[in-house]
C-alpha cells in the first residue's frame, strides 16, 4: 500500500463497512495496517458502544494518546433516535444518548459528533416551524455538554432529515448564530441524492464546514458507494474544496456489500487519486 502511504493528503476513513463484522478497533487495525491513521467512528454496537470503559474505546484512546491515529468525530446511526420527533419522549431519550456520545468523544479524543438532525416523514413531515424549534431546543441542550468536552457537533445533511439542504443548513445555523462547538457535516451523496449540486453546497455552507464526506450514488436508490460506481463527478467538487482553502477532514463513507470493505476503501481512494482531482489526493 506504499501508493496510498505516499498521498500528499490521505483521506480519513469511516468504519461504516465494519459495522457488523469487526468492532471498531478491530476495523482501525486493518485500516492502519493499510496505511490510514484519521478516523470517523461508527457508534453502534455490536461494533462500538457507548460505554468509555468498553474495551474498544480503552483501545482506541490509548491509540489517540500515543498519536498514532486521529480520531476526527463519532458518528450514530440515525434509526435509533431522532430531535425532530414529536414525541417528547423520544427527544428525551435522543437528547441523553447525544450527552453520552459527547461524553465518549471526550473520552476517547474523538473530536466531533456527527449529528443527524431528526428524521421526518416523508408523507406528512411537522410544520417547519415545529421541527426547527425542536432542533433548536436541543442544541441548547446539547451545545453545554460539547463545549464541557471540547466536543464540536456537525450536523449533517440527510435526505430523511429535517434540514436535508445546504440552504436548510444555512438558514438554521444563521438562527442560532456563531458558535465554536457548532458546524456543518457535508455529505456530498447526500447531497447529490437530493437533487443538490455539491459544488453549491460547498460553496454556501464554507464558514461553517467541519467534515466532509464521500461517497457515490445515483438519484433513484440512496447510496454510500464505491467511488466510481454511481454518478457523482467528483473532480468539480474537489476543485471546489480547494477553491475555498479546505484543510479539514475528507472522509471516506463507504458501504459497498457485495465487496470486502477494504477493497472498497482503496478502491475509492484510488478513484480520487487521479490528475483530475485537485485537492490534493495525488
Amino acid at each position: 500500500m506504499t501508493d496510498l502511504l505516499a498521498m500528499e493528503r490521505p483521506p480519513a476513513i469511516n468504519t461504516y463497512g465494519y459495522l457488523w463484522s469487526h468492532r471498531a478497533d478491530e476495523a482501525v487495525a486493518i485500516l492502519a495496517s493499510n496505511g490510514y491513521r484519521e478516523f470517523e467512528l461508527m457508534l453502534q454496537p455490536p461494533h462500538m458502544s457507548l460505554d468509555p470503559q468498553s474495551a474498544e474505546a480503552r483501545n482506541l484512546a490509548a491509540q489517540v494518546r500515543d498519536r498514532s491515529i486521529v480520531l476526527h468525530a463519532l458518528n450514530m446511526p440515525s434509526l435509533d433516535q431522532n430531535l425532530a420527533s414529536a414525541m417528547p419522549e423520544m427527544r428525551s431519550y435522543t437528547l441523553d444518548l447525544f450527552i453520552r456520545q459527547i461524553r465518549l468523544a471526550g473520552a476517547i479524543g474523538a473530536r466531533r459528533i456527527v449529528v443527524a438532525p431528526g428524521r421526518v416523514s416523508p408523507l406528512f413531515p411537522a410544520p417547519r416551524d415545529m421541527l426547527r424549534q425542536w432542533l433548536l431546543d436541543a442544541l441548547a441542550a446539547l451545545l453545554p455538554v460539547a463545549k464541557s468536552e471540547g466536543v464540536v457537533l456537525a450536523i449533517e445533511n440527510l435526505p430523511i432529515a429535517a434540514l436535508p439542504r445546504a440552504a436548510d443548513l444555512l438558514e438554521f445555523m444563521e438562527a442560532i448564530g456563531p458558535h465554536p462547538n457548532l458546524g456543518i457535516c457535508y455529505d456530498a451523496a447526500n447531497a447529490h441524492f437530493v437533487g443538490e449540486d455539491p459544488v453549491e453546497g460547498i460553496r454556501l455552507l464554507r464558514n461553517h464546514l467541519q467534515i466532509i464526506h464521500f461517497s457515490d450514488t445515483g438519484r433513484q436508490v440512496w447510496r454510500h458507494d464505491m467511488i466510481g460506481r454511481g454518478e457523482i463527478a467528483f473532480s468539480p467538487i474537489c476543485k471546489a474544496l480547494s477553491g475555498i482553502g479546505w484543510t479539514g477532514p475528507l472522509v471516506l463513507e463507504i458501504i459497498s456489500p457485495d465487496r470486502e470493505p477494504l477493497a472498497a476503501i482503496t478502491g475509492s481512494h484510488r478513484a480520487l487519486s487521479g490528475p483530475e482531482h485537485s485537492f490534493g489526493l495525488t
